[in-house]
């Protein structure tokens, strides 16, 4: 069977474990099915083809070129991640795992009991379990608290409202909202509104695009959210820190 058909029935399976609030037999079926693209897509491309793949599905880490840097990359990932928001032992939600960039920095600073995070492409997710560039975002992914989720944000995140709250959400799910709309739509929002505790947190990437920050910013504000902008010092992109208010 092809990958893209396996991975349907997967994301099935992985769904209705997500309703029942079995999070760890769905990541380990997601490590699994990970390890299988791995082995058969995976395991023999260059690295410059890694790269490459890394870029087409994430949109870019924050290093420059093919030059990885690190540092930038971390420190992006920070910004992103709003670590400082996340109470000891509190629960998080992450959309877009990617490589673990900001796995490795909100499980690294902080120290939550429970790390759900979300992403939708088997590809990236073998390349972040197995063929991680970044070792240390390797292995942040292999803490037991992170609990990896492959499946559609959009339909796992209305499957857990109601049955779970969140501290902390990260929502990085893109780096242009205009190529993936679902996951910053009024509706997709307001259900990660309903996830979070009295209190909580939520940090958003919303890109480069003046038109797109300014319509996450009001819809953000109309949910009731109280909502700071941090932006990247070398270039035009914000993220809205916000709380529930």
């Amino acid at each position: 069977m092809k990958i893209v058909d396996l991975k349907s029935r997967v994301e099935r399976v992985i769904l209705s474990n997500i309703a029942k609030g079995k999070f760890s037999l769905a990541d380990r079926i997601t490590r699994a099915f990970a390890r299988k693209v791995y082995n058969e897509v995976i395991a023999n491309l260059p690295d410059d083809e890694i790269l490459d793949l890394i870029d087409s599905i994430t949109g870019g880490l924050g290093y420059r070129g093919k030059e990885l840097d690190p540092v930038r990359m971390s420190y992006c990932g920070s910004l992103i991640a709003w670590p400082e928001a996340i109470p000891p032992g509190g629960k998080v939600l992450e959309i877009g795992t990617g490589i673990g960039r900001t796995c490795y920095v909100a499980t690294g600073w902080a120290k939550p009991s429970l790390y759900i995070t979300i992403d939708n492409s088997p590809e990236i997710l073998a390349i972040a379990l197995y063929r991680n560039p970044i070792s240390v975002y390797q292995k942040a992914l292999s803490k037991e608290i992170v609990k990896i989720c492959l499946c559609d944000a959009v339909k796992a995140v209305k499957l857990m409202v109601g049955t779970i709250k969140f501290d902390h959400i990260i929502h990085d799910g893109g780096p242009n909202p205009l190529r993936n709309p679902r996951l910053f739509s009024k509706e997709f929002l307001s259900n990660l509104y309903d996830l979070l505790r009295k209190g909580g947190s939520l940090s958003l990437f919303a890109g480069r695009h003046r038109g797109c920050q300014d319509r996450l910013y009001f819809m953000l504000k109309s949910l009731g959210f109280k909502v700071n902008t941090v932006s990247f010092p070398d270039a035009p992109v914000l993220i809205f820190h916000a709380r529930r208010i």
